[in-house]
């Protein structure tokens, strides 16, 4: 098996098995896309809160603030590509953002693993950036992984979830 079958077979594994019985959970309203959209934005919060905490411990100069607002901007705008899908994501049809961001949820992932890490290890000086950060970068992927999710049609739901969150009362 090769490295890139593993990263595949993880994702997917992600994806059934621990966002979409939470997708199925959640009902109509609001929906997984509404939570993953959520999420997104929500990860551009926090990582504006990273760079607020950094530019209020003196840390913060003109050409990393640039950087960082750029980055925001970025935030924003997928934030507003992805709500722009959300026609594409139909109940009864298969989610095409479950093919369309794979590559980009196992970036993702593995950026988020890497910023958790780093944050854990760097000093106290950052801690508060780093951790901050740190949940943008949760966020975002969690957000990837809410609109990659099925939607699925109230009663398949009800069937899907009765045997996953039931507590064997017979």
């Amino acid at each position: 098996m090769r490295f890139a079958d593993s990263l595949n077979r993880a994702d997917i594994w992600l994806l059934d098995k621990v966002f979409q019985p939470l997708a199925d959970r959640l009902g109509e309203n609001p929906s997984a896309f509404d939570v993953g959209l959520s999420l997104q934005l929500g990860a551009v919060v926090f990582q504006l809160a990273a760079d607020l905490a950094l530019y209020a411990a003196g840390v913060l100069d003109a050409w990393t603030g640039l950087y960082d607002g750029l980055s925001c901007a970025c935030g924003v705008w997928f934030y507003v590509h992805i709500g722009r899908q959300r026609s594409l994501v139909q109940t009864g049809r298969l989610n095409p953002l479950r093919l369309l961001y794979q590559a980009l949820r196992l970036f993702g992932l593995g950026f988020a693993l890497w910023s958790v890490i780093s944050s854990l290890l760097d000093g106290a000086d950052a801690a508060l950036s780093n951790g901050l950060s740190a949940l943008s970068n949760i966020a975002f992927v969690a957000g990837l992984y809410m609109v990659s999710c099925q939607p699925r049609p109230p009663a398949q739901r009800r069937r899907a979830t009765r045997g996953v969150f039931s507590h064997g009362t017979a």
